[in-house]
C-alpha cells in the first residue's frame, strides 16, 4: 500500500511488512505490481527453452560454453550437466511447452557433440524472461520515493544479477553506484 509518494507496507500471504526501502524484482510479472501503483514499465514476458543433459560417462562434452551463430543455440556446462538453450516467443504469460519445441536444440547439440552428453535424460524447460524493448534492465528509482526496481534483464538475469544487486544496493544507500550505469537508468527506458 502507498499513500502516492511512499510505500508504507506491503501485504503478503505471509503477513504485512513495512520497511524504509522496497525493492520491485518479479521478473516478467513486475509491470503487474508497477500498473497497481501506477507506473507502466516496458517489461514483456519472452518464453525461453532450455535443455537440460546429464554428461554421465561422456568425456566429449564440451568444457566452456559457446554460441553457435549459425543455428541459434548457446550452451554451457554446469557441473555434470550440460545446458542447452535456444528459441524464444512472445506468447504473454503462457509457459507451456511441447518436445517438439526442444528438437532443433537436441538436433543441433547432438550434431556438434556427438559424445557429449546422455541425450536420451534430457529434461526440457520452458520459463519467462522479462525483456524490455531496449534489451537493458531497469534498475533504480519508481514513481515512490521508496521503492526501486530491479527487472527486465531479459536471458541475462543470472549473468547480471551480482552487478545489479550491487547498484542497487548503492542506489538504496545513496550512493553513486560502483558500477556504471550507461544504458541502465529507467528514463532511458521509457
Amino acid at each position: 500500500m502507498s499513500d502516492g509518494v511512499r510505500v508504507r507496507e506491503v501485504k503478503t500471504n505471509k503477513g504485512t511488512h513495512s520497511a524504509d526501502a522496497d525493492v520491485l524484482a518479479l521478473g516478467s510479472y513486475t509491470p503487474v505490481l508497477a500498473r497497481a501503483i501506477g507506473q507502466p514499465l516496458p517489461v514483456h514476458p519472452v518464453k525461453g527453452y532450455a535443455l537440460t543433459i546429464p554428461v554421465g560417462q561422456r568425456n566429449k562434452a564440451p568444457k566452456v560454453k559457446g554460441v553457435d551463430e549459425k543455428y541459434l543455440i548457446a550452451w554451457s556446462r554446469l557441473g555434470d550437466r550440460l545446458r542447452v538453450t535456444a528459441k524464444a516467443d512472445f506468447s504473454g504469460y503462457d509457459r507451456s511447452h511441447s518436445s517438439s519445441d526442444f528438437e532443433h536444440m537436441l538436433k543441433t547439440i547432438k550434431s556438434l557433440f556427438p559424445d557429449g552428453a546422455e541425450y536420451e535424460k534430457a529434461t526440457q524447460w520452458a520459463g519467462l524472461r522479462p525483456m524490455t524493448p531496449k534489451g537493458t534492465p531497469l534498475l533504480g528509482a519508481s514513481v515512490l520515493k521508496n521503492l526501486f526496481l530491479n527487472t527486465g534483464h531479459g536471458h541475462m538475469g543470472w549473468t547480471m544479477s551480482l552487478g545489479s544487486g550491487r547498484i542497487l544496493a548503492d542506489l538504496v544507500a545513496g550512493r553513486t553506484p560502483a558500477i556504471i550505469m550507461d544504458g541502465l537508468t529507467l528514463a532511458d527506458a521509457r
